[in-house]
């Protein structure tokens, strides 16, 4: 990267100027970035805006893609079929092209639309734009939204009570089948993501070449972001406007944030707001509000948020991640990736064997904090190196681990923090507290394929 660089120059020099990038620097604790790279291609952003919503055929591929503006509407704009019964949901990460460099104390990250010497591509890759949830009558993981709209808004009966579309029970999202009896009440689970299932049990119900190895797409939006905001501070203040430059600055603000409590009272930690609640957005960037009937002290409002496409990136549910398992021995953590779907396994907690297809890729931080310090690869990964940052400093949101407490052997990885977690939240926030086999009310998953 140092000869496209240039000699301390932030513009790469001719003939390769199509690149930009952030730079930071490890001994940094501050979360702002520096751009680098083609400056104009920080204003236009073409990766990021290559990032939308569409509707796929059972295979995959491309049915039609959704409206830039308005996700009910196709690209069209005839109107789009989102119930998943016209196919999944999802949406595409653009195949790019990166490259890594540090030198020093200082790391660069480069992406590029065009094959760069020295720059590796990244596949296409498509994630269901919201949580997912299941086809009960039919035992398939499926991303759709079954939502019913008057004008702009949700539609709702005269309770206030969300109105679906008519075959929403077939997808019913919480506990599945054991929320029935919720069906039509405040706290309904109909129309939402599915939870209180553990990896092994939603594997079995990804499809046709589906998965829910997340971890490698979320990461590569989450850095898609970081380098469009030149911040690695991602709840960090919302702000529509441009700086004078032209760039974009602040953060995407703090998620769909309610107090624990309270949210445990309404419905034991379940699913609060419907898939497909930021439509309305399209692959624009913003916040939905949205109101819960019958929270604790009276209906309450949240600002559901969309990043290019991305419903609710942090802090509303756990995510899983079957691409990633982490094992915490008795002198070191390490995060291990698998690319291989086929050999996405919940593994033995205490075995010393590693399992087939799953590559160790970072150390992680024995201890407990805000993360200070990620560590980067050739291939985007990143995971907690340092601990010692703060909600405002460093990599801005949390590690958790279990070895303080004794715990060694394998574990899962859980993503993005849940609704009560507050400032520890965030594209980088991550949970090795807990075994491949937990399951739980604020744990629900996203369907990819890649």
């Amino acid at each position: 990267m140092g000869l496209l660089l240039g000699s301390g120059s932030t513009k790469p020099q001719y003939p390769y100027d199509m690149w930009y990038g952030v730079q930071g620097d490890f001994t940094s604790r501050d979360y702002k970035l520096t751009r680098v790279g083609n400056l104009d291609l920080h204003k236009t952003l073409p990766i990021q805006k290559k990032i939308k919503r569409f509707v796929e055929n059972p295979d995959g591929s491309v049915k039609y893609y959704l409206h830039q503006n308005d996700s009910r509407k196709k690209e069209s704009g005839a109107a789009a079929i989102l119930d998943s019964t016209d196919g999944n949901v999802m949406l595409e990460k653009p195949e790019y092209y990166f490259r890594l460099e540090i030198d020093g104390t200082k790391w660069l990250r480069a992406w590029s639309e065009y094959p760069l010497p020295g720059f590796t591509k990244m596949e296409r890759k498509s994630i269901s734009p919201w949580y997912a949830t299941i086809d009960i009558t039919n035992s398939v993981a499926v991303s759709g939204c079954w939502l019913t709209w008057a004008g702009d808004n949700i539609a709702r009966d005269a309770n206030g009570i969300v109105i679906l579309t008519a075959n929403a029970a077939q997808f019913r999202g919480g506990s599945g089948a054991g929320d029935a009896a919720k069906d039509g009440t405040y706290n309904s689970q109909l129309g939402m993501a599915r939870t209180s299932i553990s990896k092994a049990g939603v594997r079995p119900l990804c499809k046709n070449g589906t998965h829910h190895g997340a971890y490698r797409a979320y990461n590569e939006l989450a850095w898609l972001q970081r380098c469009e905001y030149a911040s690695l501070h991602c709840q960090d203040t919302y702000n529509e406007t441009l700086t004078s430059e032209g760039y974009k600055q602040g953060g995407l603000g703090s998620g769909s944030v309610v107090a624990g409590g309270e949210w445990n009272t309404w419905g034991a930690y379940k699913p609060f707001v419907p898939c497909g609640t930021t439509a309305t957005l399209g692959n624009n960037t913003g916040k939905v509000a949205y109101t819960i009937k019958g929270w604790t002290g009276g209906d309450k409002t949240v600002q559901v948020t969309s990043y290019r496409g991305l419903e609710v990136p942090f802090e509303y549910l756990y995510m899983l991640a079957d691409d990633v398992l982490i094992y915490h021995g008795a002198d070191r953590s390490t995060a291990y990736v698998c690319e291989d779907p086929s050999k996405f396994t919940s593994h033995s907690d205490s075995s010393t064997a590693v399992p087939v297809g799953y590559d160790p890729i970072s150390d992680l931080p024995r201890t407990n904090g805000y993360i200070l310090q990620l560590t980067h690869s050739a291939k985007t990964y990143s995971f907690p190196e340092t601990v010692g940052g703060a909600a405002n400093a460093g990599g801005c949101d949390y590690y958790y681990q279990p070895v303080t407490d004794g715990g060694s052997g394998w574990y899962g990885a859980l993503l993005s923090a849940n609704a009560s977690s507050g400032a520890s939240a965030g594209f980088g926030f991550l949970n090795t507290l807990n075994r491949s086999s937990y399951s739980y009310a604020y744990v629900g998953f996203r369907l990819c394929r890649f």
